[in-house]
């Protein structure tokens, strides 16, 4: 039964690429002399592909906290597998920022150009400034930016340190960090959400699975300041003080 379910969901969203692959193409290029409106309207359907993905895959979140809070914010949480960028996708409109092996995997690569993500490639020590840079922009442009300090994906028993460099962006912007944690309810050691070491293998857990509960609990804001290092730490301590009350 699960790799039924696999196969439809995969031929459903085959169709859902195609269409979002088709409407990403047209904002490029009805807006390629306008930078705001690409980005307004990049997130804006990048915001409903994410909920009709998570529709898709059956989903289902609960969020606790501040559901609205101003355009042009950093958006940091913890980070455990693919399903994160689709929660936190439907949950608000936004830009991501992602490690470069994205540009490697089928299907998403494409939609994630499209979508305007910010690539990081952790190899590269040169790039941090052009990514702070994008990151930016893109905050003193009203939109908000989402990320996942961790810099990697880890098995959802703890939240390890944020890195602080792409703090920066926030400080340079003076744009307010939300912190949000996320928790995943499917009482799996680790939880299905964790990406594991193959992309493959951890797609066809995520097509095959009837159902992924999980709780967000959206933090109070944090006041940019003019030191990074203290508001990656301030932002790691709501996020992993959170996580480690509901385990």
């Amino acid at each position: 039964m699960g790799y039924v379910l696999a196969f439809l969901r995969f031929l459903t969203y085959i169709v859902i690429f195609i269409i979002f692959i088709l409407i990403g193409i047209a904002v490029h290029i009805l807006f390629f002399l306008s930078q705001s409106e690409r980005f307004k309207w990049i997130s804006f359907f990048t915001h409903y592909w994410a909920k009709i993905t998570c529709w898709i895959l059956n989903f289902q979140f609960e969020i606790h906290g501040e559901k609205s809070y101003r355009p042009g914010s950093l958006i940091v949480a913890n980070h455990v597998g693919t399903p994160d960028v689709f929660i936190l996708g439907a949950l608000t409109k936004g830009f991501f920022v992602s490690k470069a092996e994205i540009l490697d995997w089928p299907f998403f690569n494409f939609l994630a150009w499209l979508g305007m993500t910010i690539f990081a490639d952790r190899k590269n020590k040169m790039q941090v400034r052009s990514i702070i840079k994008k990151m930016e922009t893109r905050l003193n442009s009203n939109c908000s930016v989402i990320i996942f300090p961790e810099a990697q994906a880890t098995d959802g028993t703890d939240v390890i340190p944020f890195k602080s460099a792409v703090f920066e962006s926030a400080v340079r912007a003076q744009a307010p960090v939300i912190p949000v944690t996320i928790k995943y309810h499917d009482g799996n050691q680790p939880t299905i959400a964790y990406y594991g070491d193959s992309f493959f293998k951890h797609m066809l857990t995520l097509l095959k699975n009837p159902r992924l509960c999980a709780t967000v609990f959206v933090l109070p804001a944090i006041v940019a300041g003019t030191d990074r290092s203290q508001l990656a730490r301030s932002s790691y301590n709501a996020v992993r003080d959170c996580y480690r009350d509901v385990i």
